[in-house]
């Protein structure tokens, strides 16, 4: 049998500004990061993170709580939900964040995902097929 890891996942809002980057997450929309590019912000939201997460009650339930939200329908131009992957240790250099995009045909997948790449740098366009 294969061997696995707890993993608790929390929705992250990324929204590109004028000067850089937010992250917010939207269960705890009290925790955000701020970055002049988009890796620096991560590193900074996985640290805001951790360092709430660590000093949280250690309730596994409540822990869990704090994963499980919706989402708006409505999203600008500007902004992107990712999931952020937290480890039962809260360790911020073990988090991972996945960008999701809902199964539609190929061409509105390669627009989302192209959204996303340019968002996170302007100068990327990812290619067709």
């Amino acid at each position: 049998m294969p061997t696995t890891n707890r993993r608790y996942f929390f929705v992250a809002k990324n929204e590109r500004t004028a000067h850089g980057y937010t992250i917010t997450f939207v269960n705890l929309p009290h925790l955000f990061a701020l970055g002049e590019n988009y890796d620096e912000t991560v590193y900074y939201a996985y640290r805001v993170l951790s360092d709430y997460l660590t000093h949280a009650p250690k309730q596994e339930a409540a822990t869990a709580a704090y994963a499980l939200t919706t989402l708006p329908t409505e999203v600008p131009d500007n902004v992107f939900y990712s999931l952020v992957s937290v480890t039962e240790d809260f360790d911020p250099h073990k988090m991972e964040n996945y960008f999701t995009l809902a199964q539609r045909p190929p061409e509105e997948i390669r627009t989302n995902a192209n959204k996303i790449a340019n968002l996170i740098d302007p100068h990327t366009q990812l290619t067709a097929g």
